[in-house]
C-alpha cells in the first residue's frame, strides 16, 4: 500500500479498524503527519520555563500567535521542543471524525496493534521512550479528540 507516495503527503503506518499494520512509507522518509504548525511544548508542560515572551505573544491576533510560537519552536531541536515532520515517525489510527471535538473510539485491536508497532519501533530505535510517542492534537492544532482513546504507555 502506498497510498500517501504523493509529495510525502501522509504518515508512514496505518493502523485498520481491524488492528491491520499498513506501512506506507519508509521510516527514512519524511512524511508530512504533523500538521503544519507546532505548540510550544513548555508552554503546554511548564510555562514558567518557557523562553517566549508570554506578554508579547498575547498582543498578537490567535493565527499571529499560532505563526510566532510554531517559528520560535522550530528553532529548537528535540526534546526541547515538540517533534516535527522531519524527526518523527507518523502512525494514524483510521477513524471518523464525528464533529470538530470528537473522534469514534480506537478499537480494541487497533490498541493491540498499536502497542505491537511501537514495541518494534522501540527495539529498533532504542533511544526512543512512550514519553516520545504524542497525540495529533497535543503536538499540533488538530481536532482534539483524534486517538483519544490509543493507548501506548505501559
Amino acid at each position: 500500500m502506498n497510498a500517501y507516495n504523493s509529495g510525502g503527503n501522509g504518515a508512514h503506518f496505518l493502523i485498520g479498524k481491524d488492528g491491520h499494520i499498513y506501512q506506507t512509507a519508509s521510516v527514512l522518509q519524511t512524511c508530512y503527519h504533523v500538521g503544519k504548525l507546532i505548540k510550544s511544548k513548555c508552554l503546554e508542560i511548564d510555562a514558567s520555563s518557557c523562553d517566549i515572551d508570554t506578554a508579547k505573544l498575547k498582543l498578537l491576533t490567535w493565527r499571529q500567535r499560532i505563526n510566532a510560537i510554531d517559528k520560535h519552536e522550530r528553532s529548537k531541536s528535540y526534546p526541547t521542543r515538540y517533534p516535527v515532520n522531519a524527526d518523527s515517525i507518523g502512525i494514524e489510527i483510521v477513524g471518523k471524525s464525528i464533529d470538530s471535538e470528537t473522534y469514534e473510539a480506537v478499537t480494541v485491536e487497533q490498541n493491540s496493534s498499536l502497542q505491537f508497532l511501537l514495541d518494534e519501533l522501540y527495539s529498533v530505535f532504542t533511544k526512543i521512550t512512550s514519553e516520545d510517542v504524542y497525540r495529533h492534537p497535543t503536538v499540533s492544532y488538530k481536532n482534539p479528540g483524534e486517538a483519544k482513546s490509543a493507548v501506548w504507555k505501559k
